[in-house]
């Protein structure tokens, strides 16, 4: 079955739907009949029109045609850029583009029938290289989606490397796999401790993009590949999706997925430790101490903080190979959540800049970010009596703040540092536009924009 888009935005277009009493809010969409052809009238009055608006838009369109089981959709994406004057046309272009494809993603791995739908998309030629240019981006999100959405069992450690291996074969990313008996060497000491209490051996996949950069940068995600909190057992309603605590890996793996088919031009390194954190009888126990290859030590207080522990490892070594300007990213800690709700994740960093920028980048990219404080006084929380810092804060209070605290301990002073907490954006804030169910992808647009955005 055939169906065309029609864009409506004002009374002069409403007066031709008779049925329709008035336009909608932004993004309505209503199917409607002209002569026996089926037609979707979706809304574009009243609001400013954003990149992050115009690609909900697109998703909602992109459900609404399957459920209606429509295999084949015209669209004229010159009058859809005749209504949006507040974006350049290729902008607006490019968002549809991605909204429309992002919201067809399922992960359909374990299910015996599959209920996706193809969709032709029919729209003018002149704008196809566009839309190419965007699969890019909507098949790096879909990466970080997919390796989310595995089952802990199937991604362990050692089957997470093998698939970083498959994803950048044939690219111009090199992939590194340190297994356990090599950790200690590279100097992944906490690593190797968070990750010993499991029969599924701790791993580190170093990713290796040199593509003419000058500086040297780097990326380092906490691959926690199942966190039932070590000894310090988690609750068992905190427990059910910690398959996805390795969220910040998998937007490390697919923002140098983009960023290679992007072909910047940046001397780039991934650092992904790979650890399961569950509870054995050779587990790493509170009151442990962890030497870290910088001869700082660290206190283990809670088992359950062990991203941080394996992110200073990342840190660490990003630094040792030369780089200058590393971002970091994580499901670090349920703290973020209170703070900034389900939407947001916390920005941290020992450069700041200004709050229209980080703007510009979450309405731009999607991923939403907000700058959190650095507060020198609180270092103070992370005192220990028997190491040079605890892994955890006296306090319950600014528990975002007192991890980003302690990640910051170990960057050198000229270093260019960034720390996302994305713990409460792993899964979307609310199934719509172009989300689905499973994991949301974040953070693989937002690491390629700080990387794009250094670069340019």
């Amino acid at each position: 079955m055939q169906a065309n888009v029609n864009f409506i935005c004002g009374e002069k277009d409403i007066a031709s739907y008779p049925l329709l009493k008035s336009i909608e809010h932004f993004a309505s969409i209503h199917l409607v009949y002209e002569d026996s052809q089926a037609v979707f009238l979706v809304s574009l009055n009243d609001e400013v029109h954003s990149h992050e608006s115009i690609k909900v838009m697109a998703g909602n369109l992109r459900k609404k045609v399957e459920e209606y089981r429509i295999n084949k959709l015209v669209v004229s994406l010159e009058s859809l850029t005749n209504y949006i004057s507040s974006l350049p046309a290729e902008d607006t272009m490019k968002a549809f583009f991605e909204g429309w494809h992002l919201a067809s993603y399922r992960f359909e791995h374990y299910k015996s029938d599959s209920q996706n739908l193809d969709i032709d998309l029919l729209y003018e030629e002149d704008y196809r290289k566009l839309e190419e240019e965007t699969l890019k981006v909507t098949e790096a999100v879909c990466i970080a989606r997919d390796l989310c959405n595995e089952p802990a069992s199937n991604l362990t450690p050692a089957t997470y490397g093998q698939k970083l291996i498959d994803i950048f074969q044939d690219t111009m990313v090199d992939v590194t796999i340190l297994h356990e008996e090599d950790l200690c060497d590279q100097g992944f000491y906490a690593t190797y401790h968070v990750g010993k209490g499991s029969d599924d051996s701790p791993e580190v996949a170093l990713l290796t993009y040199h593509n003419q950069g000058k500086n040297k940068m780097a990326l380092v995600g906490k691959g926690v590949t199942f966190d039932a909190g070590g000894i310090n057992l988690k609750q068992a309603n905190d427990i059910v999706d910690m398959k996805m605590d390795m969220g910040g890996s998998a937007a490390v793996a697919g923002a140098m997925k983009l960023i290679e088919s992007m072909e910047l031009p940046v001397h780039l390194t991934a650092i992904i430790p790979l650890v399961e954190n569950i509870p054995s009888r050779t587990s790493y126990l509170p009151s442990d101490i962890i030497t870290y290859q910088n001869g700082k030590t660290v206190e283990v207080g809670n088992t359950d903080a062990e991203g941080r522990l394996i992110l200073a490892d990342g840190l660490l070594y990003a630094q040792n190979q030369g780089a200058d300007w590393i971002a970091d990213i994580a499901t670090l800690t349920g703290s973020i959540g209170h703070a900034l709700g389900l939407k947001m994740a916390g920005l941290f960093s020992n450069k700041l800049e200004s709050l229209t920028e980080y703007e510009r980048i979450s309405q731009e990219t999607g991923d939403h970010i907000w700058p959190m404080p650095m507060v020198k006084e609180y270092e103070g929380l992370l005192k220990s009596e028997t190491a040079d810092i605890k892994n955890v804060a006296s306090t319950p209070f600014g528990g975002a703040i007192t991890a980003a605290s302690f990640l910051h301990s170990f960057i050198e002073k000229d270093v260019k540092w960034y720390h996302i907490d994305m713990a409460n954006t792993v899964k979307p804030f609310e199934i719509s536009g172009y989300y689905v169910e499973g994991a949301s992808g974040f953070g693989v647009r937002l690491l390629t924009e700080l990387v794009k955005k250094e670069v340019e």
